[in-house]
């Protein structure tokens, strides 16, 4: 967080590295849990508390924290409750990816203050979606009237097998070696960037469903299936940061030909691209469907085309998804016989979809898997919606600065 301590002032001659750790720690919690007592931060944070009101003190004299006065108590006096000061610093997190770019500026409290804007950017645009982005983030920043300067970090979510120890995505820059400095040029503040599974993960694990859980999978659909792991309590990635192509687990025999270049992939029959492609075959064999009367062109239907006319009670909608629901479910059952999860978490362009996906979600899962290992898993559909990837990706960035 050097910008962010420069900029404050706290980084000034004489102070302790020691102290201005604490100091990011301090931040760092109630950034992610909201305001907090000061012993709840000397606990969190394993320092007294006559430790931390002084670093209190000294945060609220350079500006970051706020004294919101005394909380609620289960007896004894009030302790007092601390805060951050909303315009203090603000957070970037950036999501680009297949179709287009989403951009949100979070305050120091963790707080959206642009809402997640959606641009035509892509990941397909190369190492120029970058700098297209930095230039919508500037459209962001002028609309919401926030300088540049006051953005402390941003964080960028893309697909790909993302390798953050060699800062490379293999997939989409695999010439790019160290994509971290990439970005940092283009954006002109740190940058951390991360696999689009891992984070939405991530953001579940401190903002969603996982939230204090210990072993929780996250499977997200979209143009592909990815997955994401919580072990333990920890996010797991895997040696080289690739765990969790669970899309490209080959699941159905003759099945057609995935993008990786072999035959019958999960992804094939239970990602977004196949709700879409199987809506479009349906019609073009003659299907009757409200989805004829929702797009001119067969071509322009997407996910969120046949979840809107299932929502609306056409029934070859309704079938897509349940089929696409099933072979999902089929996949699923793999991971509940390999990990044991106590809650898998369905996230991505389906979960408005929830209500004709759970039940064949179920009903695979009951025919594929060991009863007694399947009735300790939970399924549930994310409740974050489309803030998950920015919610996730600008506190996992500035989770990394804070530990620099």
């Amino acid at each position: 967080m050097k910008t962010l301590f420069k900029t404050s002032g706290i980084q000034s001659f004489g102070v302790e590295q020691k102290k201005v750790n604490q100091k990011k720690q301090i931040l760092k919690a109630i950034y992610f849990n909201g305001s907090l007592a000061n012993s709840e931060l000397a606990r969190q944070l394993n320092l007294s508390t006559p430790k931390i009101n002084s670093l209190l003190l000294e945060l609220i004299e350079d500006g970051l924290v706020v004294d919101n006065g005394p909380g609620d108590s289960s007896g004894g006096r009030r302790p007092n409750i601390y805060g951050l000061v909303n315009d203090g610093f603000y957070v970037a997190g950036i999501s680009i990816g297949i179709r287009h770019t989403t951009i949100s500026v979070f305050n120091s409290n963790n707080i959206d203050i642009s809402g997640p804007r959606v641009f035509p950017v892509n990941i397909h645009d190369g190492l120029q979606a970058f700098k297209s982005a930095s230039d919508c983030l500037d459209t962001v920043l002028q609309q919401c009237g926030i300088e540049r300067s006051k953005i402390i970090v941003g964080g960028v979510e893309m697909p790909g097998l993302v390798n953050i120890q060699e800062g490379r995505n293999r997939t989409h820059f695999p010439e790019v070696e160290n994509l971290n400095i990439e970005l940092a040029k283009v954006f002109e503040f740190p940058v951390f960037f991360e696999n689009d599974s891992k984070i939405r993960t991530y953001a579940e694990q401190y903002f969603g469903l996982a939230k204090g859980r210990e072993n929780v999978l996250m499977v997200l659909i979209d143009w592909g299936v990815g997955l994401g792991m919580i072990l333990n309590g920890q996010l797991y990635t895997g040696k080289s940061g690739f765990a969790g192509e669970f899309g490209h687990l080959p699941i159905i025999d003759n099945g057609i030909l995935c993008q990786c270049g072999k035959q019958g992939c999960l992804e094939t029959i239970a990602s977004a691209t196949a709700i879409a492609r199987l809506a479009k075959e349906g019609l073009l064999s003659g299907k009757s469907s409200l989805l004829h009367g929702l797009v001119e062109d067969i071509d322009k239907i997407e996910t969120d085309t046949v979840i809107k006319a299932a929502n609306a009670g056409d029934q070859f909608s309704i079938s897509v998804l349940t089929n696409v629901a099933y072979w999902l479910g089929k996949g699923i059952a793999h991971l509940i016989q390999i990990f044991n999860p106590e809650l898998i978490i369905i996230g991505g362009k389906v979960t408005g979809a929830s209500q004709f996906m759970s039940a064949p979600i179920q009903q695979a899962i009951h025919t594929f898997s060991n009863h007694d290992i399947s009735n300790d898993t939970e399924i549930k559909f994310s409740l974050l919606g489309p803030k998950a990837a920015v919610i996730g990706i600008a506190a996992y960035a500035l989770d990394k600065l804070s530990n620099q």
